[in-house]
């Protein structure tokens, strides 16, 4: 069957208006792709301001959605519209075939597991002075101060030590916060008030932040000890190349590291303390072995167990067609936009039995991966960052849980809601934190 094309014929979805889909995807993005599963494995979304998004559920569509050829389908294209405004045009995010892998290709070696072990010190000084200042026995949002501290740990991969970057920080912070607005997605409420001050604010955050990235960038160096940053990387392929890496390439390149790199891991560790704080026999577990300095199996079990049971990437980068290309047995046509739904392989009862309950258990002694567990995406779109985000999160697992005790500041566990492109708390991960005796 030919789907997508002039005619529009695309799998069925919910029948809902298009504006309660656009609410449900912001304030129920599980229980909107759970409802359109009801239609089959492949369902259509569609929301407002956006062209309808086909969902595959099947997890050998996803591999083959992931796996299509670069000239069929643009992943770059569909990220673009939210993310061009902050990233900008040369970021090899949104970039596709060989600008895509050229900037990739730049990017790993200072991202590949080895490289990111020469930062894990400075992330344990970092978390130690953070944990520090954290309210005690009373209820806060922890989620705003884990995004700050995975920000500034990210600053310190990308430059290393300067005086400048906690200013830096503190602009981005304000700058990115954008994405908890409908000012991207719709670019239609930046023309009119309050929308318009709050565009022109974020336009001159992001300006004043690319001042003091511009300057790190002209003054870059070797770090300490002859430790590369990254940086150096994109500096180095600059002068290599400057046609091919121009000065405003690495910048987009930085700021595409500094947002995702945050973002991605700073939600998934507030999912993680949410989930710790409400399952006490897997904190125990955490707890046990960091106190038994055991190893820590089990709580790389409990990461990649959070990574299944709340993914913040519920869905991959949506991936624009451009000429036909079959998927499932279905030929999909442009201008179809496609999408792999994560979050519903991840919560498949018949790969993940109980995939409602939190069991790091199921991850002890054996190695999760595609396609059947997708966290990072896949394909060209891999996430060049996993090896720095897990090494994070450990870390800053493992320091809070050996200084303070957490308790749920609520019965149950906060639902989801969509911040851009991925899912966070929707009261900001609120816990109660005490001191260990």
């Amino acid at each position: 069957m030919l789907l997508g094309g002039a005619g529009e014929s695309l799998p069925a979805g919910p029948r809902l208006p298009r504006i309660v889909q656009t609410l449900a995807a912001a304030n129920r993005p599980f229980e909107l792709l759970e409802f359109g599963r009801r239609r089959g494995k492949t369902f259509t979304i569609r929301v407002v301001g956006q062209e309808p998004l086909v969902f595959l559920s099947d997890p050998a569509d996803v591999q083959e959605l992931l796996g299509a050829p670069a000239d069929a389908l643009y992943a770059g294209e569909g990220a673009a519209p939210p993310l061009l405004p902050i990233l900008g045009d040369r970021s090899f995010m949104l970039l596709e075939g060989d600008g895509h892998l050229h900037g990739r290709k730049i990017l790993l070696p200072g991202l590949q597991s080895r490289a990111v072990r020469q930062h894990a010190d400075g992330v344990v000084e970092l978390t130690e002075r953070e944990v520090a200042s954290w309210p005690r026995d009373a209820p806060f949002a922890l989620h705003p101060r884990l995004r700050a501290l995975v920000l500034e740990m990210i600053l310190q991969v990308a430059f290393g030590p300067d005086p400048r970057l906690p200013r830096l920080r503190d602009i981005l912070l304000g700058a990115f916060s954008i994405f908890s607005s409908m000012l991207l997605p719709t670019p239609l409420l930046r023309r009119v008030p309050p929308g318009r001050a709050r565009w022109s604010r974020f336009q001159r955050q992001l300006a004043e932040a690319d001042e003091i990235v511009y300057a790190l960038i002209d003054e870059r160096g070797e770090g300490p000890g002859g430790r590369s940053h990254m940086v150096d990387l994109l500096s180095a392929a600059h002068d290599e190349d400057p046609v091919a890496m121009p000065r405003k390439a690495l910048r987009d390149n930085i700021i595409t590291m500094l947002l995702a790199g945050h973002e991605t891991t700073a939600s998934t560790l507030a999912w993680s303390f949410q989930a710790l704080a409400h399952n006490p026999a897997a904190l125990r577990g955490v707890v046990e072995e960091i106190d038994g300095e055991s190893g820590n199996a089990y709580l790389t079990a409990t990461v990649q167990e959070v990574l299944r049971y709340r993914p913040v990437f519920i869905f991959t980068i949506p991936r624009v067609v451009k000429r036909d290309v079959e998927i499932g047995g279905d030929v999909f046509s442009a201008p179809a936009r496609l999408l792999g739904a994560i979050y519903l392989i991840h919560h498949d009862p018949t790969i993940y039995p109980d995939p409602h309950l939190f069991q790091p258990e199921r991850f002890l002694g054996s190695s999760p991966g595609a396609p059947l567990w997708v966290p990072w995406g896949g394909g060209r779109k891999r996430c060049p960052g996993l090896h720095l985000a897990m090494m994070e999160m450990e870390i800053v697992i493992r320091t809070v849980l050996s200084k303070l005790a957490i308790q749920p500041a609520a019965k149950t566990m906060e639902r989801a809601r969509l911040r851009s492109l991925i899912v966070t708390p929707h009261d900001e991960c609120r816990l109660i934190l005490s001191d260990r005796s």
